[in-house]
């Protein structure tokens, strides 16, 4: 019997294409989507939507350790999605025709440039490092 290959879904044209910084943060979804795959295809459907709203799951961090991150080479405004009460998507926004710190949109013919959102790392529990101090 042969293999059976999962089949990625479409992005349509006016979503944002979901892709994993690495292996590693491609495997970590994998694993998290198989416990929680409600909150998981939940937040795939918010983030290829709209990956920049505001509302009480997901918003822009701050800060210099945790509010800027950077990915093949560009640097990027870090983003939390909370998926579970303790589960968070770490992510950046690289929409090339924002201007601003992305890059510059192609010129010319041919396919539109891709506006991606890059999970830069998934935290099935909510991690220690990102909470607030007290005091």
């Amino acid at each position: 019997m042969a293999r059976e290959e999962r089949v990625a879904r479409p992005t349509r044209t006016d979503e944002w294409e979901i892709v994993a910084a690495d292996k590693g943060v491609a495997e970590d979804w994998d694993r998290w989507a198989k416990q929680e795959p409600n909150a998981l295809a939940t937040a795939y459907d918010q983030l290829s939507a709209n990956p920049t709203r505001f509302s009480s799951r997901q918003k822009r961090l701050e800060g210099k350790t945790y509010g800027t991150g950077n990915y093949d080479g560009t640097a990027y405004d870090r983003w939390q999605y909370e998926a579970t009460s303790g589960g968070r998507i770490f992510y950046f926004v690289d929409d090339p025709t924002d201007g601003g710190r992305k890059r510059p949109q192609r010129k010319g013919r041919g396919p539109k440039p891709r506006r991606r959102v890059i999970v830069e790392a998934v935290h099935p529990g909510h991690p220690k490092e990102t909470e607030r101090k007290k005091g």
